[in-house]
Parts: structure tokens; sequence; C-alpha cells
């Protein structure tokens, strides 16, 4: 008796219907001389894929995200392959998700108060892209952005246990460290020069800042991993990622992760409601400053000096010195947000709309050589970027989010004292104070290589809530009488 007649009789149909499409679709091919035909078993298997193992499919879609490709389309428009395809997939499974578990999941899923700020998030979204400036356009982004919560937010919710943890993580590492082995070899050839670090990271990373926003990010997880497990090839791993971090020369990235020293100290002696506000405050100053009087205007770089740097410590310096240029194009774009803000200060120009409204507001005395913005950019600060398309209710609902993120990670992280699920409380909250920082001077919470990682931040912690309530409620339970 050969293997295939052992085989049950499903499977053993299911397996022959593949075969016959296949061969099937490959005549038409060969018939119409269109390779579309090609999809159809491709779709069928991704669909029998999902109907036998749902779960895995999340998973294998972190295995994959470090190699998406950013990918030009026409009409010019632009996707991420094979990430964006997949987050919509996510996001319209999840409906069906929901309510096929909907009398299962808990209402607390829904009411606790990090889902409820990520809802009034993307509520808010919603609402001044119909108010925006270019309504179209903001609606693709409110699209943009539910495809990012809902699969990262709200179905880890539904699917995932803290153990599953372990394996997302495990497999996003070693996917990253393939990714990064790539792209230091290709730099290593180019003599690790800072002015070719760009087109090493290509073409699987947009550019360096993209590349090392991802390797921050995944540091605070590999660190919980190996505080957990204490295994070598973990901590080989994490010192990959820090040598991988300085090659970037990506002085944010670089920066963050000194502050992330401090920020423990912030979690460890519960000093986040000392900081949080202290932080609002000193920012409010420094913003008053620059503006009242217009003395911003002091800071106006001398245009012949505002130049590119070929080598990383000239680049520190003119940083400080306010003559490099990407710095100095970050102030003339901020400038012209600043103006823009004073404009509609209340639902402001609509989301993802300040490339098309910017220009009237800039102050020619901030110019640089690349002020004519060939890459369609955006303001390189994502909460002047709120204020400007969201108005001042859409930067507090930000503010908000992170904030509720910082302290619900500090509470857990106390509350799970002597267990090791505190690690990963600690990991998600150093994950959205990382990103918290990069925003500061990048637009990354819609990159592919970003957004997944912060909302999944948000759903980890709740998981870990959840599963420690349950260890609670079992252990105040009365163990039953027994009866002599």
């Amino acid at each position: 008796m050969n293997h295939a007649t052992r085989l049950p009789k499903i499977q053993l149909g299911i397996f022959s219907l593949a075969i016959a499409v296949a061969i099937g679709c490959c005549v038409l091919t060969a018939l119409f001389n269109e390779k579309y035909f090609l999809a159809i078993p491709v779709g069928l298997a991704f669909a029998y894929w999902c109907l036998v193992d749902y779960k895995s499919i999340f998973f294998f879609f972190f295995l994959l995200l470090p190699f998406s490709i950013e990918v030009e389309l026409p009409g010019g428009l632009g996707t991420d392959l094979p990430s964006e395809p997949l987050m919509w997939f996510f996001m319209v499974s999840a409906f069906f998700l929901l309510l096929w578990k909907a009398r299962k999941l808990p209402p607390e899923m829904f009411t606790n108060r990090l889902s409820v700020v990520i809802f009034l998030h993307v509520l808010w979204i919603g609402i001044t892209s119909l108010l925006s400036s270019y309504p179209m356009i903001s609606l693709k982004f409110f699209l943009a952005k539910l495809w990012y919560v809902i699969p990262f937010f709200f179905l880890p919710l539904m699917l995932l246990k803290v153990d599953d943890l372990k394996k997302l993580f495990k497999l996003l590492l070693i996917a990253t460290m393939v990714a990064a082995s790539y792209v230091m070899v290709r730099h290593a050839g180019m003599g690790f020069a800072f002015e070719e670090v760009n087109q090493a990271v290509r073409p699987i990373f947009r550019n360096h800042v993209n590349y090392a926003a991802l390797l921050v990010l995944l540091v605070p997880f590999v660190w919980a991993l190996y505080r957990i497990e204490k295994k070598l090839w973990l901590l080989f791993a994490l010192m990959f990622l820090l040598v991988a971090t300085y090659l970037t020369y990506t002085r944010a990235a670089q920066g963050v992760l000194i502050l992330c020293i401090p920020m423990y100290f912030v979690f460890k002696f519960r000093l986040m409601k000392i900081m949080a506000p202290l932080g609002i405050i000193v920012i409010t100053i420094m913003l008053a400053f620059f503006i009242n009087q217009n003395r911003y205007l002091n800071f106006a770089p001398q245009y012949e000096k505002t130049i590119t740097h070929t080598k990383f410590d000239n680049l520190l310096e003119a940083t400080y010195k306010l003559e490099d240029i990407s710095t100095m194009e970050r102030l003339y774009r901020w400038v012209a947000g600043f103006r823009m803000v004073r404009e509609r200060p209340f639902v402001g120009f609509g989301p993802a709309t300040f490339y098309s409204n910017y220009e009237a507001y800039t102050v020619s005395s901030f110019q640089t050589y690349v002020s004519d913005n060939p890459e369609k950019s955006g303001i390189h600060n994502y909460y002047l970027m709120c204020t400007v398309e969201q108005g001042f209710f859409g930067l507090v609902l930000i503010l908000v989010l992170i904030l509720t993120g910082l302290f619900y990670a500090e509470s857990l992280f106390h509350k799970l004292a002597g267990h090791e699920n505190r690690y990963w409380a600690l990991a998600a909250g150093f994950a959205i104070f990382i990103t918290a920082v990069l925003l500061t001077i990048n637009d990354l919470l819609e990159a592919d290589k970003v957004g997944p990682l912060f909302f999944l931040s948000f759903s980890m912690m709740w998981i870990l809530g959840r599963e420690d309530n349950k260890q609670e409620a079992q252990a105040h339970v009365s163990p039953p009488k027994h009866i002599n």
C-alpha cells in the first residue's frame, strides 16, 4: 500500500483538486498568454491556509516584514510588498473573526483605556479626513491607519497569548538578522562609508532611517527574550543589533538607545507622573520662546554653509552648528508647519495633506538646496504633522496615546514583579518610548517597519494584563471541599 492511499479521503480529495486546478491554470496561461491565471492556484492555496491555520499567517507576516520592499505603482501610488497586501487581508479578515468570536470576546477588550484612546485617535483622523482640504488624499491615509491599527492592535487580542510572543519575535529577529547581514555585507564592500549607507540598505529598506528604526525597535524585545531564556545566541543577537544600529549612522536611532538607560529608571522608580508633565512644560516653554516675537527667524541658516556631509563625525558637528542640510531642511518645513497651524488650529488641513499645502507657508530665509523636495517627503516631525493636519485635538490624542502606553507599561511592570512577563511589559514600554522619540524628527508611524511594532506593543500589554488577571482569579478560587 503506497503512502497516498493512507491519506484521509478528504485530504486526498483536496490534494487532487489542487493539482487539477494548477494544471488547468497552466494550460490556460499557455493558451491565452495571460499570466493572471497563475494567480488562481496561489489564491486558492492561501485560502486553504487561512482555513487550516490562520494564526500562522500572522507569524509569517513578521518573518517577511524585514524584506518588504517599497514599490511604485501606476498613477503615482506606492505600496510595500508583500507587507501591505497582507495588512489589507488582516484588516478584512479581522472583521469576520470578530463576528465569529463576538460572543466569546470579553467586553473589556474594547472598553479598556488602551482601546478607547486608540479608537479616539482613529476616529478623529476619520473626522478630519471628511473636513480635509484634499478629502481623497486624507481618506486614503485614514484607510492606511485602519490597516495598521486593526491587524496589530485588535487582531492580536483575539489571536495571541503570551507564549505566542516568543515565537513571533524570534521569527522577526531571525529575519531581521538575515536582512541586516545582507546590508552589512554590501556596506562592507563600500568600506562602511557614511555617504554609501542609503545605497547599501536598498532595495530592502527605503533608507537608512527606516532600517535603523526597525533595528532599535527590535532591541528591547530581544533583550526581554534574553532575560527570560538566558540563551547565548540571544545575547549575540542583541550585540549584533547594537553594532548594526551604529553602522546605520542614524543620529536619532543611536541617541534613543542611550535615552533608554534613564528611561529604565523612570519605569523602575515610578517616575512617569513626574517626567511626563515636566517634559510637556519644558517643550511648551521652548515653543513659546521661539514663537514669541518671531525669535525663530534668528536661527535662519546661511544658505551657502548648509551642506550635505559625507563623514558622520562632520555631520554630528554640523548638527549642533546648524549647518547640516537635513537639520536645516527640517527647520524650513517646521516653520511652514507652525504658520499653517495658526491658520487652521482646530481641524487642520486634513491627514496627509502637508505636502500639498506647505509651500505657500514657507519662509525663504530658511530655504536649503533640497527645499524643492523632489521626494515629496513630509514635515519630519509627527507631532507637528498631527497638529498641522488634524488640529490641536489631533496632537493631544497622539500625545495621550503615547503617554497612556508609557503609564500602562510602568504600572504593568510593577504589577508583574517577580514574574518573567514583566520583561515583556518593559519591552513594550521601551518600544513605545523609542517610537515616540523617533517621531520628533521623522514621520514613521505609518511606515511598515515601525507601525506594526508600535501598535503591537499596546496589544501586548493588554494580553499580558489579561493573562495576569486570569492567574489571579484562579489563585483566589477556593478548592472544593472533600466529603468524608
